[in-house]
């Protein structure tokens, strides 16, 4: 063994430093893997939240019965199926008849969620129908009545409490009632022309899911290199695949905007474990420079003192590892357990193994090279050091710290990539902070010089501007990253409750004759029910663009040209439509407002003249504007909007939606009995859904931000050691040399809370840019946020004063021979 190791070890467990490099390297460990491990489960858990939507993990469906050939592909990757038949169909008594959407299921069916009904059944049997509740209202009947759906006979078995399989979308529209999968031939409703849609749910493994939408991708890419030229061909291909995220797009919006936070989260862990491995290691590694000086002086080798600390540093990241897996394991089992006792409906599965062989070796891997990264660049600068550095500080050289940070900025990203697994919202974030470190350091050191030169009273307290400088950068960043999460998941909140605020439409009315629509205008008036503007609906099809056929590339990509589009016509744009190009104002009978991304895919452009194909014949439209359309929003919105008078209103029919209070919700049967021709979805089931899903992500990113926050501490303290240790020296020295407690009191509570005072605001800017980038990685508003740069500042210029005064008082008390012996322990 290295005859250096002994007595290096024995003089380094005296001191502090090699206790906080541990204590460091273990959080490092810890948190990663907790946070990465925790983080999988809650993807996988939300997901299969937003599958219950389906009632499965896929939904394969056509408006013919579906080839055999999908149950064989689903059944060779052992995927369990389910059958489902909807239509519609007239539904009635000897004196109410209703219009409802019919769910024929089998004794599979849900393979995600539940149906829960009263009284309570586990499957449905032949002969029976469930009903939804406004079925049962507008029916007039009760269970264990007797109605028919179109030619069978049927006992009502049970009311439908709860269906977790909500879909938004005119084929699923309310009231709502359920048969057996083998009574579908008994109604005999189901004739040529009927409107029916057969589907096939499936659910599975993902890597089984996946496998099985690849085959249909690759099975939909021959049919549609076939079918290119004749655009009617593929409106008879109406076979489709839908996974939880194409289902329902408002369920899936605040899902996405989690798994960024998640990633985020991530990010911002790792730095800050980064972060505080560097300020420790660098606090350690200055603790042993007059060691190492002392060793050279001696006659030892630069490799003998080189393999000593690296085989002590081997020791250290063993102790860690050991420490840190403990540690890991069980912050990850208690964070799961404490998101299941917050979130009783998230299906979590806890697997040490899963731990052990996945996010595990990750996180040991990374806090090791980050540790060399960050201290061998230092090591080596020191093994340059002439002996003389025994009785004469040495700064440390630039070039060895450029060394440092770049090989510990390359480790970091490096596994902030592997960790995320997103190359670009890394690189955002990371280069973000790493451009602001830069040009803020360079801005602080310049003041903190001239402040010096200056000679004003301040000057006193600034007395090595490059390493305060660097000390105020550290302690920002570490603060930032904290606030960075706290800010994220306010704007998150907010934009949450924007999307489904207070009056959120829970009733669309959708194929309304037009001789109906004054009346049910004049209906919602009378009530005081808030409601969108009733649209005319003209269905057609885009078919050429200055009066060319669209490219067969555009034919086989892009949807809209393959299917009939609803198409309206108004005076005023949907509320939360933003004009983002060409006029706001659709001046003439002719022209067009296009929705922009739908423009961008199609190479649309301002002024193009666009030929559609309705039931009556061609028309032409120019393009006037762009507009921005949410699609999440809860109110008709529109691909095309024409100005009035360009298409024969009456040749269609009208949709809106309007807001029914939970306390008026009876007098909705009365009125949609008035209206037989119409369909009257209720999408107030789809909004509980939403909301209890956005109540799950708020309690989610809240544990998780207080989990990142624990590492931010630990930064912070590091931080703050590194400005104790530095001014330690000094207060030995000033009190040497006679000065009064009170002045050395005084002066540390200054410049200490004045370095607290500059971290603060350095902080407030590191954070509104971090969180400005992430705010458009993850389609939110960028915003200030004023309450931070009143808060930290003022918070961190207190905590510093408050630490720089007590925290050296002690030394203000003992010898200061005394004093200076400790300044290394």
């Amino acid at each position: 063994m290295n005859p250096l190791f002994k007595p290096l070890l024995t003089q380094s467990l005296k001191t502090t430093g090699i206790y906080l490099l541990i204590i460091a390297l273990t959080l490092a460990i810890s948190a990663t893997t907790a946070l990465k491990f925790s983080n999988e489960q809650i993807q996988n858990a939300v997901a299969l939240q937003a599958a219950e939507m389906l009632a499965a993990d896929l939904v394969l469906s056509d408006n013919q019965p579906l080839e055999k050939t999908w149950q064989d592909q689903a059944n060779h990757l052992s995927l369990k199926q389910s059958q489902v038949t909807t239509f519609s169909s007239m539904a009635h008594t000897a004196d109410q008849f209703v219009m409802v959407n019919v769910k024929a299921i089998d004794q599979a069916f849900p393979l995600r969620g539940e149906i829960r009904v009263v009284p309570q059944a586990a499957k449905i049997q032949a002969g029976e129908v469930w009903l939804s509740s406004r079925a049962m209202d507008l029916l007039h009947v009760n269970v264990g009545d007797t109605i028919n759906i179109a030619d069978g006979a049927f006992k009502v078995s049970a009311k439908i409490q709860h269906d977790s399989n909500q879909e938004l979308g005119f084929s699923g529209f309310s009231p709502t009632v359920i048969i057996s999968q083998a009574d579908v031939a008994k109604t005999n409703a189901i004739q040529v022309g009927s409107r029916v849609e057969y589907r096939l749910l499936l659910a599975g493994a993902a890597q089984k899911i996946q496998n099985f939408e690849q085959a249909f991708k690759q099975s939909q890419q021959k049919i549609q290199n076939k079918t290119a030229l004749n655009p009617e061909m593929n409106d008879q291909n109406g076979l489709k695949l839908r996974n939880a995220s194409e289902g329902n797009t408002r369920l899936m919006k605040p899902i996405a905007n989690l798994d960024t936070f998640l990633q985020l989260s991530n990010i911002l862990t790792i730095l800050l474990c980064g972060i505080a491995i560097a300020l420790t290691s660098q606090r350690y590694v200055l603790q042993n420079q007059d060691n190492i000086a002392l060793m050279r002086c001696v006659g030892a080798s630069k490799s003998q003192i080189l393999s000593a600390y690296l085989l002590l540093l081997a020791g250290v990241l063993f102790m860690a590892m050991l420490i840190g897996s403990l540690i890991g394991v069980a912050l990850g089992y208690g964070l799961l357990q404490l998101m299941l006792q917050l979130i009783p409906h998230l299906q979590i599965q806890f697997s040490a193994l899963d731990m052990l062989l996945g996010p595990l070796p990750i996180a040991m891997l990374t806090s090791a090279v980050v540790l060399l990264g960050f201290i061998v660049p230092s090591l080596w600068q020191l093994l340059n050091t002439p002996p003389i550095r025994v009785i004469r500080q040495q700064e440390k050289s630039v070039q060895s710290l450029l060394w440092m940070l770049l090989m510990g900025t390359a480790s970091l990203v490096l596994f902030s990539v592997v960790l995320t697994e997103n190359i670009i919202l890394t690189a955002w974030v990371i280069g973000a902070i790493i451009i602001l470190c830069a040009v803020l350091y360079s801005i602080i050191w310049s003041c903190l010089k001239l402040i010096r030169r200056l000679k004003w009273s301040i000057s006193a307290y600034v007395r090595a501007p490059n390493q305060t400088a660097f000390q105020i950068t550290a302690l920002a960043l570490g603060l930032s990253l904290i606030a960075v999460l706290a800010v994220l998941r306010t704007d998150l909140l907010e934009r949450w409750q924007q999307q489904l605020p207070v009056g959120t439409p829970n009733q669309f009315v959708y194929g309304l004759p037009p001789f109906d629509m004054p009346v049910l205008q004049a209906e919602l008036e009378q009530r005081n029910w808030s409601s969108t503007p009733l649209y005319p609906n003209i269905r057609g099809r885009l078919i050429a663009k200055n009066d060319q056929p669209f490219s067969n590339e555009l034919l086989k990509s892009n949807n809209t040209l393959r299917r009939e589009l609803n198409l309206t016509q108004t005076a005023e744009y949907p509320t939360d439509n933003k004009i983002v190009q060409g006029s706001a104002v659709l001046h003439q009978a002719g022209d067009v407002s296009v929705e922009a991304k739908t423009a961008a895919e199609l190479g649309i452009k301002i002024g193009d003249r666009l030929t559609f194909s309705l039931p009556e014949g061609l028309i032409q439209a120019k393009v006037v504007n762009f507009r921005s359309v949410e699609w999440e929003s809860f109110s008709p919105n529109f691909f095309f909007i024409f100005a009035p008078k360009t298409m024969d209103e009456n040749a269609g029919s009208y949709l809106g939606s309007f807001y029914v209070p939970e306390q008026d919700k009876k007098q909705l049967v009365s009125v949609i009995q008035q209206f037989s021709n119409t369909v009257f979805i209720d999408v107030s089931l789809i909004l509980d859904e939403i909301k209890r899903l956005v109540n799950v992500l708020v309690k989610i990113i809240t544990v998780l931000a207080l989990l990142v926050s624990i590492s931010g501490i630990l930064v912070l303290i590091a931080c703050l050691n590194l400005l104790m240790d530095e001014r330690k020296r000094e207060v030995a020295l000033l009190r040497s040399f006679g000065s009064s407690k009170q002045k050395l009191k005084q002066m540390m509570t200054l410049e200490i809370g004045f370095i607290g005072l500059l971290a603060g605001i350095v902080a407030c800017l590191f954070a509104e840019v971090i969180s400005a980038v992430a705010s458009q990685k993850m389609n939110l508003m960028v915003q200030m946020h004023w309450e931070i740069w009143l808060i930290l500042p003022v918070l961190m210029s207190i905590l510093c004063a408050l630490i720089g005064r007590y925290r050296l008082s002690y030394l203000c008390d003992i010898p200061p021979l005394q004093s200076l012996r400790e300044i290394n322990q």
